[in-house]
């Protein structure tokens, strides 16, 4: 072990057999399990407030998350001669959800239910709060467009962005800025890299740092645009998600038009314009340029998408 990996290692009370590298990390095996010592930005009272959570996650019967161990000390975090801050979580050995497999995203999305059940428990005073707010993003958007008007010599992005923002924007139209719900603690990026698939056929939940109050099918809908996307908004893994996760919890038709509303917004549009924005407008990376093409040739399957799922769960609805 390097003389830096001992030392923070040593801030522990704890007896270390072998140490491996991870992703984004070390694997750390001990007599109490395994273990992942990982650089960490995250403030101590997020991190205190996270640790709390999933205590009483762990409590409640919903066992397999990551976990922090504290220090010698009784802290979460400790630090290198540099003052670089880590801290060390409880590790699982399994492999990704992976989501182009029907299997894995079933478990993934019956896994976010129950833990939607589990965290519904919870009371949220004292955390942070966030609400979907569709008029800031369309305000950031609008704001971008002005922006790339006043500009004389345009790159490539920077005209294809004014040439489809008409095609985007007639998807915001109807959205409904204020919806009704009983606001709860949310996991913040329930994604595939998130939910570890385990060799017993059981999973875990990782990465809980995100955590906010609000409406919890945020989360719900955070995976399905992960899953959407990656499977060029094919209606079958809509359903695969959808059913899997009324086994656990039942949705209702209100529900169903907040996931439409959250589906049917130029989601990565407006994430595209948000980098452009904050980033250097010297040098745009093609890969920008890259991820708007994709997303334009996308709409007219995302709009095959939105007129099933319309069909299929919003029949009570008239828009």
């Amino acid at each position: 072990m390097q003389e830096k990996q001992k030392e923070l290692f040593d801030q522990y009370d704890m007896e270390l057999l072998h140490v491996r590298r991870g992703r984004g990390g070390l694997i750390c095996e001990t007599p109490k399990g395994s273990y992942d010592l990982q650089m960490c930005q995250y403030s101590p009272k997020r991190l205190e407030q996270a640790f709390q959570i999933k205590e009483a996650l762990i409590d409640s019967g919903f066992q397999n998350v990551d976990q922090y161990e504290r220090n010698k000390e009784g802290e979460l975090l400790v630090y290198d001669r540099y003052q670089t801050s880590y801290i060390m979580k409880r590790h699982f050995d399994g492999r990704e959800c992976d989501i182009r497999n029907n299997q894995d995203i079933r478990k993934a999305a019956e896994y976010l239910a129950i833990l939607h059940r589990c965290l519904k428990q919870l009371p949220i005073e004292g955390y942070a709060v966030k609400k979907t707010q569709f008029h800031q993003k369309n305000r950031e958007l609008l704001r971008t467009k002005q922006y790339i008007a006043k500009k004389n010599e345009k790159k490539e992005f920077e005209k294809l962005f004014q040439r489809y923002f008409s095609l985007f924007w007639n998807e915001i139209r109807n959205q409904k800025n204020e919806v009704e719900y009983i606001p709860a603690i949310c996991h913040g990026s329930y994604h595939q890299h998130h939910v570890i698939l385990l060799p017993n056929k059981d999973a875990a939940v990782i990465q809980f740092e995100n955590f906010y109050v609000g409406n919890q099918l945020d989360d719900l809908f955070y995976l399905m645009r992960k899953v959407l996307e990656k499977n060029r908004y094919d209606f079958s893994y809509a359903e695969i998600i959808l059913n899997a996760y009324q086994k656990e919890k039942k949705l209702e038709d209100s529900d169903f038009r907040y996931l439409y509303y959250l589906l049917a917004y130029p989601e990565k549009y407006w994430k595209l314009a948000n980098q452009y924005m904050n980033h250097r407008k010297s040098f745009l990376s093609p890969k920008l340029t890259e991820k708007l093409m994709e997303e334009v040739a996308l709409q007219e399957k995302k709009k095959y998408f939105l007129s099933q799922f319309q069909l299929n769960y919003l029949q009570n609805y008239i828009y």
